[in-house]
C-alpha cells in the first residue's frame, strides 16, 4: 500500500470531483487518461471607457478536500479552465500492465486590441481556500483576453509494472496592443482685465476738391435772393491746397484720445487628470493551511497568460514485469 501512502497528500478522493476531467479505469493493457484543451483568443477589439472589472472570491472553499477547480472572470474574453486526468492500472483486478495520464493544453493569443480609458481592474483572494486539502485550482481575472488554466495529470499503477503521467502546455501571445490612456476632467480659470489707455493724435485736414457757397439776401434761408457766390479753390487769398486737388482750405490736427473698458470671462483648461488604469491583483488571508497540489492564477489587465500543472506517475517497485504478455 506504498501507493497510496504517497497520494494521500493529494487527497485521492480526486476522483470523486472531478470539475473538469477524465478518469479511466485499466483494462488489459492498462488505465489511460487524456485530456486535450486548446484556448485560442484571437483578432478581439475592446474599448473601455470608465467601466470598472473587479472579480473577488471572498470567505469561500474553506476546508474543501477533493479535486476543486473554482474560475471567476470580469471583463470581457477571458478564458478559464481547470482539467484532471486520472488513470489507475491494478494488475491484482483486471491484470493491468500500466497506467497512463495526459493534459495537452494549448493557449493562444492573437492580434487582439484593447484601449483601456481611466480602467480599474481588480483581482483578489481574501480569506478564502484555508485548510484546503487535495488538488485545488482557483483561477481569478479582472480585465480582458486573459487566459488561466489548472491542469493535474496522475497516473497509478499500484500493482502493474509501470505508471506514465505528462502534461503538455503550450502558451502563445504575440501581435497583441494594449492602450492605457487616463481621460481628464476639464476646468475652467475665470479671467477679469480691466483698466484705461490714454493716447494722442495728430495730423492735417484738406478741403476736396473746389467749393463755391452761394450767397443770399433777407434775415433767414430761403428768404431772399441770391446775390451771389464765395469762391474757395486754389485762388482764395490765404488758401492752402495740400492734396492739390483744387481746395483752399487745409487744417492742422492734434489732440488726446482716453479709452476705458474691461473683459471677463472664463478659459478652460486641464483641471486634472482622473484615476489611470489601474490594474490590482491581490491575495489576502488565504490558502492558510492548505495541503496537497494548490494551484492559484490571479490576473488583473490584459493579455495575461498563466497556467499550473501537476504531473503524478506511482508505480509498483515490487511488481516485475509480466513476462509472457500478461498471461
Amino acid at each position: 500500500m506504498k501507493t497510496q501512502f504517497m497520494l494521500k497528500p493529494l487527497a485521492f478522493a480526486l476522483a470523486a470531483a472531478l470539475s473538469a476531467g477524465a478518469f479511466a479505469d485499466s483494462d488489459r493493457t492498462g488505465g489511460y487518461a487524456e485530456i486535450v484543451d486548446s484556448q485560442v483568443n484571437s483578432d478581439n477589439y475592446v474599448n473601455n471607457e470608465g467601466t470598472e472589472n473587479t472579480s473577488l472570491v471572498d470567505g469561500s472553499l474553506n476546508g474543501v478536500s477533493g479535486n476543486v477547480g473554482v474560475n471567476v472572470a470580469a471583463g470581457d474574453n477571458n478564458q478559464q479552465a481547470n482539467a484532471g486526468a486520472i488513470a489507475v492500472a491494478d494488475a491484482g483486478l483486471v491484470f493491468g500492465y500500466a497506467a497512463s495520464a495526459t493534459i495537452d493544453v494549448d493557449q493562444t493569443a492573437r492580434g487582439n486590441t484593447l484601449d483601456n480609458y481611466s480602467v480599474p481592474n481588480n483581482a483578489t483572494l481574501s480569506d478564502s481556500g484555508d485548510n484546503a486539502s487535495g488538488n485545488v485550482g482557483i483561477n481569478i481575472a479582472a480585465g480582458n483576453f486573459n487566459q488561466q488554466k489548472n491542469d493535474m495529470a496522475i497516473a497509478v499503477s499500484e500493482t502493474a509494472y509501470a505508471a506514465n503521467a505528462s502534461v503538455n502546455v503550450s502558451q502563445v501571445s504575440q501581435g497583441n496592443t494594449t492602450n492605457n490612456y487616463a481621460t481628464w476632467t476639464p476646468g475652467e480659470v475665470q479671467v477679469t482685465l480691466s483698466g484705461g489707455f490714454d493716447g494722442s493724435y495728430s495730423g492735417q485736414s484738406d478741403q476736396i476738391g473746389n467749393v463755391y457757397p452761394d450767397i443770399w439776401t433777407g434775415d433767414s434761408h430761403p428768404g431772399g435772393r441770391p446775390a451771389g457766390h464765395l469762391d474757395l479753390d486754389t485762388a482764395t487769398q490765404g488758401g492752402s491746397d495740400l492734396n492739390d486737388d483744387g481746395g483752399a482750405l487745409a487744417f492742422n490736427e492734434a489732440g488726446n484720445i482716453g479709452l476705458q473698458g474691461s473683459v471677463s470671462g472664463f478659459i478652460p483648461v486641464v483641471a486634472g487628470f482622473d484615476t489611470p488604469v489601474i490594474n490590482n491583483a491581490s491575495v489576502l488571508n488565504s490558502l492558510n493551511g492548505a495541503s496537497g497540489n494548490v494551484g492559484l492564477n490571479i490576473a488583473a489587465g490584459g493579455g495575461n497568460q498563466q497556467s499550473n500543472s501537476l504531473a503524478v506517475a506511482v508505480g509498483c517497485t515490487a511488481c516485475a514485469a509480466p513476462s509472457n504478455g500478461g498471461e
